[in-house]
């Protein structure tokens, strides 16, 4: 089975276990997982390109519009990233289902691009604690303060930590453990916060390992389905028709035995 699948942020929500713990939710769409190609590399691993997101076949350059007709799509797609597989797990042409990649209880880590900040203080963008708000300092509280020495070694070193472009990062949250799975809506639902803003794309990888893990759906707003009696209703008709044989075969024998 695959362990990489891609998802569209939704937004955060809250659920509630069994146990009654609220947990914090990130809510995440699973659709148009598209297998586009199948390349095989020198140490005879094979990786897949995987085409999310939708985008018209006539608004993409040349060479990939002939790779998705190639590949039998008639539409074509925002990103197109690789993850590793083995040979036979997928099809060209095929969708990636969830059913395929995830299950509930899996811990996965899911890779973002962080929220741009745009130019940040240190503050905001370190953390720090700023100077003191008396003894006529008017205009520091917000101030990185000393960068180092003057003499030596006459410089500000490498690394410093100090105002600057914040956020549009690659990060990557791990051990978050997926909570439900909505397969009408194709939604997936992971404990805990996500990098990026919503309708941001992620990269969701299975780790392996497992978490057991159950929501108190009423609770958590998740309508439970009730099923349908259809198997009373046919054993029912099953016990009449069987009756009605019997009553047959029983009527039969008496006119028998009449003559």
């Amino acid at each position: 089975m695959p362990n990489t699948i891609f998802a569209t942020k939704i937004g955060m929500s809250q659920a509630w276990s069994k146990l009654g713990k609220r947990l914090p939710i990130t809510k995440l769409s699973v659709a148009d997982n598209r297998v586009l190609t199948l390349k095989k590399s020198q140490d005879d691993k094979m990786t897949a390109e995987i085409a999310y997101g939708a985008k018209k076949l006539k608004n993409m350059a040349k060479p990939l519009r002939k790779q998705f007709e190639k590949s039998g799509f008639s539409f074509g797609a925002s990103q197109i990233r690789g993850i590793k597989v083995t040979e036979g797990e997928v099809e060209v042409g095929k969708n990636l289902n969830i059913d395929q990649v995830l299950a509930v209880g899996d811990v996965v880590s899911i890779q973002g691009v962080s929220k741009g900040r745009g130019f940040a203080g240190g503050v905001k963008r370190h953390g720090f604690h700023g100077g003191p708000r008396t003894h006529g300092q008017s205009d520091r509280q917000r101030a990185v303060g000393s960068i180092g020495s003057g003499t030596d070694p006459g410089r500000v070193w490498k690394g410093k930590k100090m105002p600057g472009h914040y956020g549009v990062d690659t990060k990557t949250v791990s051990g978050l453990v997926v909570a439900y799975i909505d397969h009408d809506k194709n939604e997936i639902w992971v404990t805990g916060p996500v990098p990026g803003f919503n309708s941001s794309t992620v990269r969701i990888e299975k780790t392996g390992a497992k978490r057991e893990i159950e929501l108190n759906l009423a609770a958590s707003g998740i309508e439970v389905k009730e099923a349908t009696p259809v198997k009373e209703e046919a054993s029912a008709q099953t016990e009449t028709t069987t009756e009605t044989q019997v009553t047959g075969k029983k009527e039969a024998s008496n006119e028998v035995e009449t003559k």
